[in-house]
């Protein structure tokens, strides 16, 4: 008859569930995913204000470099991601914390430049209608008017929505970068020249030696007493 695990064994197994869960590997793999679709956002909003605002000749080098960043993002998380797979010897903590250190000073300057940017347009985008209503604009082709309102009210919306996906993605890689840096710093020259898969592995996949894993039918482990009355070893 399979042996019945205790209380004190599944809240053991529980325990290792809830740790693995919660892996630096895992966490720092969700941070990715975050990151990345800020990368994908960023860079698919620049290039289409870039695209929409170059139709009436204005170009700003704001909207580039967050085209920039966002580019950038896409390509060091999915080398980063394959390093950890392909070749983990390359994929160090050391490096990772570099890489998020360097995407997260890319995501200030971006948040910085373009909060700033955009400080004075945020009072145009709420008054665009009453800005084309002024005596200049009387005699203006109402077909021309009706488009420039048009790529205006959706440039202050895109660009909006872009500053706050820079700020999330700034978040992220700030919890991201002193979240992995103070683990090095704990696991002191243990950690830095390994990777975070080996870490994960090494420190998540030992099974408790004492705890008798459920379902198992070989009878109790040595040290534990079964509670199992009718069984006879």
């Amino acid at each position: 008859m399979p042996a019945v695990p205790s209380v004190s064994d599944a809240l053991l197994t529980s325990d290792h569930t809830f740790v693995a869960m919660l892996s630096p590997l895992k966490l720092t793999l969700i941070s990715n995913a975050v990151v990345g679709i800020c990368g994908v956002v960023i860079l698919g909003i620049s290039a289409y204000v870039e695209h929409t605002t170059g139709k009436i000749g204005y170009h700003s080098s704001v909207y580039t470099y967050d085209a920039f960043v966002g580019a950038f993002t896409l390509v060091a998380l999915v080398v980063i991601i394959a390093l950890r797979y392909g070749k983990p010897s390359l994929a160090t903590l050391l490096n990772e914390v570099v890489l998020s250190a360097l995407l997260w000073i890319f995501y200030l300057a971006a948040g910085a430049s373009t909060t700033h940017y955009t400080r004075d347009d945020r009072q145009v985008c709420k008054h665009i209608d009453d800005l084309f209503d002024l005596p200049e604009f009387e005699n203006a082709d109402q077909d021309a008017i009706a488009m420039l309102k048009k790529i205006f009210k959706s440039t202050c919306r895109d660009v909006k929505a872009q500053l706050a996906f820079i700020w999330i993605g700034f978040v992220a890689l700030t919890i991201t970068t002193i979240y992995l840096a103070t683990l090095g710093m704990k696991e002191r020259n243990s950690l830095w020249k390994s990777s975070l898969r080996t870490y994960d592995h090494d420190t998540h996949s030992h099974a408790d030696p004492f705890a008798d894993p459920v379902g198992s039918s070989r009878g109790p482990v040595a040290g534990v007493v079964n509670d199992d009355a009718s069984f006879k070893p």
